[in-house]
């Protein structure tokens, strides 16, 4: 049913023509050329207006959280920047300097944290006393939180989130044993796992320069809060990947539980590799999630058949895990194509090259492209009616019955997005020009000339999920001699019970009336990987009034400007998600701690409840079991066990819990 849905949702196929244009690079990130093709008229085949939601904001609440001058958020795309405590306040950090030149002396961590009712003042120092950026939060233990600074890597705690001094618990490890180079580490990534959020995960990168530029990601893990690290090189390169395929910021870790994730994904010849541990990153499990035809080659030397085809790969990643340790992925998407022995490529833009892709790891794996028999009898047969590697991330394709245009795959199991189209009110498809899409080398290299990138995602207790981004909408340009469409955050929806996206249903910049930043350019997408309400999930973003980035290597921007941290609570509309009629069906019992345990334990609750205990041994038997109230926070139950290992089952407000247990 869910499969039917799912390609019901879609069954009025976008058709246009195919009018992408052309844009060559170069293997080792320098322009060599724009040639720019002659832009086309855009037909459409009439059908369905489908648009963004508007007249939605009284169902978001947008916050500034900081302002910075530095606007380099990250190299690639960011992640672990925002979280949420199990009493619903919020944590957010970026970059922060408040210079405006290339100097940013004052560069370290920008912090705010929403105690469930407002946001703190704007902050007007880094929490840093030494120069740093780039920084990486989360949750740790019941209810403080873990910030990973970069450059030096430097691990902060606070016991109670949004309170108090932080506490530095020093450098992390400079690199494993048998790393042959002196480099600091950089690049980090954070993440908790257990059953009171008290392991810490880090993942980071050593660079080395040299003839050819090295990347080696390291993996951190601590028990004892900072202050003694477990050290090694990350499970990719355990596993005998070659260094230079990912390079800084070109990963991504979250955690659920027991269960802990590492993604990698780099651009042109990396292939999408998950590692995945339920046990606490301890063991690792590996899953190519896409593999890339052009993987291993030398494309300066190497003759490959493959190098005659275009290829539909992904730059961004984004990864999330649910309440039951599903890990979610999504990846955006853009075309390219290496057709001669050189270090140059081609890759397109415009909207028919353009998607977000997910996949789950229900899923099977590597994604693969499947036989195509709408093709067979068509002048496209020979070309796409057999599987081919290079499609299997192919979101646009030629329209069989329509020589010259293209129409989107229906499956909305697969794809969470794209650049969204407007209607007038005549129904009729509003044009755009191909030439609007900004395409400088500070934004090629963040977002490929898909133009779609920087996914997010925010998955809530039930289990649906929330996925933002960033797109070019042609609705709005920027208010210079040459314009361009200006960024916004566009969000869709996976309904956990039907099992399929409804794709670019907000649009976090629109109030509804006038755009709330009319000429705002908004990207650097982060989430709140797992939040505590039903159908509510949390994204920020990166503002400002000017397209492209003042810092940075390919930087085009020839002064620095106000860039605004947002974060953004958005209540899903009821018919995209599922979430019960009563919105007290939700689960009271969110941790039990501490564990091992001795004669008591402390049970957290979301609301006041009755509740049933009951504790099993190891082998299912019954040895004890009451009734408690248990009021919203911390609830102290005493226990009068042996010592052993046992099972507490909490039933309160229609919900069981269960965890393991060890008495001492």
């Amino acid at each position: 049913m869910s499969l039917v849905l799912g390609f019901s949702a879609f069954a009025q196929r976008q058709v246009i023509k195919n009018d992408i244009v052309p844009f060559q690079a170069s293997i080792n990130k320098t322009v060599v050329g724009n040639d720019v093709a002659t832009q086309a008229t855009t037909n459409y085949v009439p059908q369905t207006s489908k648009s963004v939601v508007v007249n939605r904001y009284e169902d978001m609440e947008d916050a500034e959280t900081m302002t910075t001058s530095y606007d380099l958020q990250s190299n690639s795309w960011c992640s672990n920047r925002m979280y949420q405590l199990p009493n619903g306040s919020v944590g957010v950090v970026g970059t922060l300097s408040h210079e405006a030149n290339q100097t940013a002396s004052d560069r370290g961590t920008g912090y705010n944290f929403f105690d469930g009712s407002e946001w703190g003042d704007q902050p007007d120092n880094r929490i840093e006393p030494f120069r740093t950026g780039w920084p990486t939060i989360c949750q740790y233990k019941e209810n403080g939180e873990v910030m990973i600074s970069h450059a030096p890597v430097h691990c902060w705690i606070r016991e109670t989130a949004g309170e108090g001094e932080w506490q530095d618990m020093g450098l992390l490890p400079d690199h494993p044993e048998g790393y042959p180079y002196d480099e600091d580490l950089a690049w980090p990534r954070v993440a908790t796992s257990g059953d009171n959020n008290e392991i810490i995960h880090v993942i980071a990168d050593l660079q080395h320069s040299g003839d050819v530029t090295e990347h080696h990601q390291v993996y951190y893990r601590s028990e004892d809060g900072g202050q003694t690290w477990i050290t090694d090189f990350s499970p990719l390169q355990q596993d005998g990947e070659e260094a230079n395929h990912y390079s800084a910021d070109a990963y991504n870790i979250a955690s659920n539980g027991h269960t802990v994730a590492i993604i990698y994904s780099d651009d042109l010849q990396s292939n999408v590799v998950m590692y995945k541990s339920t046990d606490d990153g301890q063991t690792w499990n590996r899953t190519v999630i896409w593999e890339n035809p052009y993987y291993g080659c030398d494309w300066a030397t190497d003759s490959c058949s493959i190098f005659t085809d275009t290829c539909f790969g992904p730059s961004n990643v984004a990864l999330a895990i649910d309440n039951h340790g599903v890990c979610h992925v999504a990846m955006n998407v853009y075309e390219y194509i290496h057709s001669e022995l050189s270090d140059s490529y081609t890759t397109w833009r415009g909207r028919t090259v353009d998607g977000i892709y997910y996949w789950n790891d229900t899923q099977d794996a590597p994604i693969a492209d499947t036989y195509h028999e709408e093709y067979v009898g068509t002048p496209y047969e020979e070309h796409f009616a057999q599987p081919n590697p290079h499609h299997a991330l192919r979101l646009w394709w030629p329209d069989p019955q329509n020589p010259g245009y293209v129409h989107m795959n229906a499956d909305s199991t697969k794809w969470a997005g794209y650049i969204p189209m407007y209607y007038d009110e005549n129904g009729s498809l509003i044009q755009y020009d191909s030439d609007k899409f900004y395409i400088e080398n500070d934004y090629f290299y963040k977002f490929r000339s898909g133009q779609s990138g920087m996914p997010a995602l925010s998955i809530d207790p039930l289990g649906n999920i929330a996925c933002a981004y960033s797109a070019p909408c042609t609705r709005r340009e920027s208010d210079e001699s040459t314009p361009h469409y200006m960024r916004s955050i566009y969000v869709s929806y996976y309904n956990v019970d039907e099992g399929y996206w409804h794709q670019v249903e907000d649009d976090l910049t629109d109030d509804g009336v006038n755009f709330l930043y009319m000429y705002s350019e908004n990207i650097f997408t982060i989430s709140a990987n797992n939040t505590v309400n039903p159908g509510e999930f949390w994204f920020g973003f990166q503002s400002d009034d000017v397209v492209g980035l003042y810092w940075g290597s390919n930087a085009t921007q020839g002064s620095a400007t106000d860039n605004v941290i947002h974060a953004c609570k958005v209540i899903a509309p009821a018919e995209y998600v599922s979430v019960p009629e009563n919105n007290d069906a939700q689960e009271a019992v969110y941790s039990i701690y501490p564990n091992p345990a001795t004669n008591y334990m402390v049970v957290s609750s979301a609301m006041d409840t009755d509740a049933t205990i009951t504790i099993f041994n190891i082998v299912g038997q019954t040895v004890s079991q009451f009734n408690k109230h248990l009021g919203t926070g911390e609830n102290t139950i005493s226990i009068d066990l042996k010592s052993g290992v046992y099972f507490c089952t909490i039933s309160a407000n229609g919900f069981d819990k269960t965890v393991k247990v060890v008495v001492k």
